[in-house]
C-alpha cells in the first residue's frame, strides 16, 4: 500500500490540464532523496508517458526495475509488477480500493488481537511499568491507526494551503524552471520548481486522470483515520491548489521541508521519444496475483 502512495504522488500532481494532444510521449528519469543526505543511494525511478497511459518504475543502483506501477487512464485501471518475485497484479481503481478497505479492517483485527495479548501480558508489571507502556501504546493508537482510538477532529482538520509565485528561476536537468512556495496555514512547507518545457502533460486527458484521482481520494479517505489529509498528503485529492501548477508545466524538483530532514524529489533526465504500447504491457511470464495478495491477504 505504501507504493501505491508513493508512486501517486509522482503522477497526479499532473492534475488539471489543457485537453490532451499528439506527442510521441515522454520518458522522464528522477531519483528522490532526504536532506541532509545520510549515506546510502538515493531513490530512482523512471516515469514513462504516453496516450493516457503512465509507467512509473522503480530502479535499484545499476538501473535494473525492481518494481512498477502503470496507471491506464482509458481502462481506469493499476497494474502492479514487482520485478524481483516475478509477480503481476491488476485491477480498477473501485477494485484497489475495495482491497484497501479489506487489508485495513484485516489489520484492525490482528491489531486488536496484539492488545490483547499486551494487556494480558502486563498484568504482572509493576504498576510504573504498566502506566509507562500503557502511554506508548497510547500514543501509538493516536493516529487513528486501524484498531485504535479515533484521531480528534483538530487533528484531522484541513490546512488552509496557498502557493506562491516567488519569481525566482534556476536551470533543472537542463530545463528552465520558475519556483513556487506552497504554504499550509501560513507555515512553509514545500517548494516546487516547474519547467513548461517538458510538456508530459500532453499525452494525459485531465478528464479522465481528475476521474482516476477522485476515486482513488474516495478510497483514502475511507481508510481509518485522517483519510482525507492521507489523501491530499498522497497527491490524491484534486482540490489541492498544487493541482492547478500542472498547467504551467511539469515539476523538475519538488522539496518537502520537515522537522529537521525533508525529501527532494528532482528530475536528472528528461526526453520526448516515442513509446511502444508494449511498453505498459507487464512482463511475459510473470505470475499473476490477486489483489488480496497484493495489499497483503491471506
Amino acid at each position: 500500500m505504501r507504493l501505491v502512495l508513493r508512486s501517486l504522488a509522482c503522477l497526479v500532481l499532473l492534475g488539471l490540464l489543457p485537453a490532451a494532444g499528439a506527442s510521441a510521449g515522454w520518458v522522464i528519469e528522477q531519483v528522490a532523496r532526504s536532506t541532509p543526505m545520510r549515506g546510502g543511494e538515493p531513490d530512482r525511478q523512471a516515469l514513462t508517458f504516453s496516450a493516457n497511459r503512465i509507467k512509473t518504475t522503480m530502479l535499484d543502483k545499476g538501473g535494473k526495475p525492481t518494481a512498477a506501477w502503470i496507471m491506464d487512464l482509458e481502462a481506469q485501471t493499476l497494474t502492479s509488477v514487482d520485478y524481483e518475485r516475478r509477480t503481476v497484479a491488476t485491477g480498477t481503481v473501485q477494485e484497489y480500493a475495495e482491497s484497501m478497505r479489506a487489508a485495513t479492517q484485516a489489520m484492525g483485527g490482528q491489531m486488536a488481537e496484539a492488545m490483547k495479548q499486551m494487556q494480558d501480558a502486563m498484568k504482572d508489571m509493576p504498576p510504573e511499568q504498566r502506566q509507562m507502556v500503557e502511554q506508548m501504546m497510547r500514543k501509538n493508537m493516536a493516529g487513528g491507526a486501524p484498531g485504535g482510538a479515533a484521531p480528534s477532529p483538530e487533528a484531522c482538520r484541513e490546512p488552509k494551503t496557498e502557493v506562491r509565485s516567488t519569481g525566482q528561476t534556476a536551470r533543472i536537468a537542463g530545463f528552465q524552471a520558475v519556483r513556487y512556495d506552497v504554504l499550509e496555514d501560513g507555515k512553509f512547507t514545500q517548494e516546487l520548481w516547474v519547467s513548461k518545457d517538458i510538456m508530459a502533460w500532453r499525452e494525459v486527458d485531465p478528464r479522465k486522470l481528475e476521474r482516476f484521482s477522485q476515486e482513488m481520494t474516495k478510497a483514502l479517505e475511507a481508510l481509518p483515520g485522517c483519510g482525507r489529509d492521507r489523501a491530499r498528503r498522497a497527491g490524491a485529492d484534486p482540490s489541492d491548489p498544487a493541482w492547478k501548477l500542472a498547467s504551467e508545466g511539469y515539476p523538475v524538483r519538488t522539496v518537502q521541508h520537515g522537522r529537521g530532514e525533508g525529501t527532494v524529489l528532482e528530475v536528472v533526465k528528461a526526453e520526448s521519444r516515442a513509446v511502444p504500447a508494449s511498453e505498459f504491457q507487464p512482463p511475459a511470464g510473470f505470475t499473476r496475483q490477486t489483489l488480496k495478495d497484493l495489499m497483503g491477504g491471506t
